[in-house]
């Protein structure tokens, strides 16, 4: 029997909102792709989430990256607690599940300068029964670790759990830790994928 709803943060229950952030700072056509090489698509992106490294060393490092857009990538960073917005629906949507007698957990990679820039925290983090962050436990998905920290720190029995997430390999490593998964897409899809589990 399931009792526990896992969701992911980014993609999932906020819009994780790169390139309209650097539009809005004027970020545009090629500074913007050299930006994004150096940032989000770069290669020092998982780490910035994982946060064993500050998060002020990892903006110099994606600056050394391309010197040249150097002042963007700065930029960039310095707006960092806007890269996401949370979607109107999401405190909402938790709710709802709540109100049911289900237990919710979020388990996410965030990097800590992005997640404490948040303004306001977002309104769904009060619902929470149990939350895993990347940047508290410096691990991040797909990697087993932080799924594992989840189940041990509450006490949640995988198989009584589903894990939602926009990622297919974020996915599979729930399932093949016991846990139910759900690709998410949009809310209403998940919510059908939820019923035909939730009814078994």
């Amino acid at each position: 029997m399931i009792r526990h709803l896992v969701f992911d943060i980014g993609m999932v229950l906020v819009d994780f909102r790169w390139r309209d952030l650097m539009q809005e700072l004027g970020i545009t056509g090629e500074a913007l792709e050299h930006t994004a090489r150096a940032t989000v698509q770069g290669p020092y992106w998982n780490e910035f989430d994982r946060s064993r490294i500050s998060g002020e060393e990892i903006r110099e490092m994606c600056c050394a990256l391309d010197p040249a857009y150097a002042p963007q990538i700065r930029l960039y960073f310095d707006h960092i607690g806007e890269i996401c917005r949370e979607y109107p629906y999401s405190y909402e949507w938790l709710h709802s599940y709540k109100e049911k007698g289900y237990g919710i957990y979020l388990l996410s990679n965030y990097a800590r300068l992005s997640f404490e820039s948040v303004r306001p925290p977002f309104s769904f983090l009060s619902l929470a029964d149990g939350r895993v962050i990347s940047y508290e436990v410096q691990e991040i998905k797909p990697e087993p670790a932080i799924y594992r920290i989840l189940l041990e720190k509450y006490s949640l029995i995988p198989e009584e759990c589903v894990f939602i997430d926009d990622n297919s390999a974020n996915i599979d490593t729930a399932r093949s830790l016991g846990m139910q998964g759900i690709v998410h897409r949009n809310r209403e899809e998940t919510d059908r994928a939820l019923s035909s589990l939730l009814t078994l």
